[in-house]
């Protein structure tokens, strides 16, 4: 619910009408991740997608019947049969979709959600008659014993947070959406007496642009669209200015190597940051590259040519860079997809940053990416993007 909160204005500030579909669980290739939502007007109006329209429909009727009724429900969609009859998703995977009537969130706690620059925290109780299913549509629509005050609760980031439980918190402060269940440790076997949906934002990771350019505007503008805050950094006054980078929150003017070291001291850049080098002149790339590389980030991207990017090396290993820190550097930038203008660059590096960020969520070195026709398993299986080499059939089988 958290991830269109700006969209749902309207339905915040009308809940008797309107119903959240929430994406909790997904297995296999699927559309959406979990913590996509849709919300469903008692009208059949509609903002956001939980699928991109395989199941769009069904949601859409599960949505109507849960404002009708009142009640809090789970539904699974699975694969659809080969008689194209039966409701699923096409593409092979399985979906667990949340559907509440808004209305069922108590109106404090949709006052807090709607305060402008928070970052609100949601935890939201789950029906626990969660049994399996046989493709097409599973519902589960008994009504939850709490109070409609316990099933949902906010949290606010300066909030303490010291009764919930450890993996509440640890699933709160990862950020995203994860279904957390709670046992009783005192019976035997443990058995599962509550499952909790909770959602968190995170503040948006960070692109550092030093270099302002052609190359610079076009990818400022395209991270943008990723949801990255994108800061570009330039000595040069007559480039380094907001007309040129409408993409970028942020446009300083100010020698790169001491904007790093600014922005380092002041503890903004972290393990989620990337910086990426656009200036082509050793007296602004190297300082900055240097510090970089020594530091925990995300991504370390240089662009220039073969040539420059050899002679680059040489300076930062006289420097002092070791082997490990060099190896880090992406450069020359970006994925061989036969980019040339500075919109199709832009892709280019952005997808190099993306293959790297998963490769190292995976906890495996990034390797060429290869197009998902040439590869085996899910498409959407993080593991499989990674993989250096072609498997063989028996151990495709074993990531699927």
């Amino acid at each position: 619910m958290l991830d269109r909160l700006t969209d749902y204005a309207e339905c915040l500030a009308d809940p008797d009408r309107w119903a959240i579909a929430t994406i909790v669980e997904v297995s296999g290739s699927v559309p959406r991740p979990a913590g996509t939502s849709m919300a469903v007007r008692d009208d059949g109006r509609t903002i956001g997608s939980v699928s991109g329209g395989c199941v769009e429909g069904a949601v859409v009727d599960a949505a109507l019947e849960c404002l009708r009724t009142g009640e809090v429900e789970l539904h699974s969609f699975g694969y659809a049969d080969d008689d194209g009859i039966s409701i699923g998703l096409m593409c092979g995977g399985d979906v667990r979709v949340l559907v509440q009537p808004l209305r069922t969130i108590p109106s404090g706690i949709l006052s807090e959600l709607a305060l402008p620059g928070r970052a609100p925290r949601l935890v939201r109780e789950l029906p626990l008659d969660d049994a399996a299913r046989n493709g097409g549509v599973l519902t589960f629509g008994r009504r939850l014993t709490t109070e409609p005050s316990a099933r949902t609760r906010v949290l606010l980031p300066t909030e303490a947070a010291s009764d919930l439980d450890d993996r509440v918190r640890a699933a709160l402060e990862l950020g995203g959406t994860h279904v957390v269940e709670i046992a009783d440790r005192s019976q035997p076997g443990c058995p599962v007496i509550r499952r909790l949906l909770v959602e968190s934002t995170t503040t948006p990771a960070r692109l550092v642009i030093y270099g302002a350019n052609d190359f610079s505007a076009a990818l400022a503008q395209a991270a943008a669209l990723l949801g990255r805050h994108v800061t570009v950094c330039d000595a040069r006054p007559v480039f380094a200015t907001h007309a040129r980078h409408p993409g970028a929150q942020e446009v300083v003017l100010m020698h790169p190597a001491e904007h790093l070291a600014q922005e380092m001291d002041a503890g903004r850049i972290d393990a989620r940051t990337a910086i990426v080098v656009l200036t082509h002149d050793p007296r602004f790339d190297l300082p900055v590259l240097d510090r970089a590389l020594r530091a925990d980030l995300a991504y370390v991207g240089a662009m220039g040519s073969r040539m420059t990017h050899e002679k680059r090396m040489q300076e930062l290993r006289a420097g002092g860079l070791g082997e490990e820190h060099l190896a880090r550097l992406q450069s020359p930038i970006g994925l061989d997809v036969g980019a040339r203008t500075p919109a199709e660059v832009a892709v280019s590096i952005l997808a190099e940053l993306i293959l790297v960020e998963t490769a190292s969520r995976a906890g495996v070195s990034a390797a060429s990416p290869r197009t998902l026709r040439e590869v085996s398993g899910d498409v959407h299986d993080t593991r499989r993007t990674c993989a250096a080499e072609p498997r063989s059939p028996e151990a495709a089988m074993a990531w699927m």
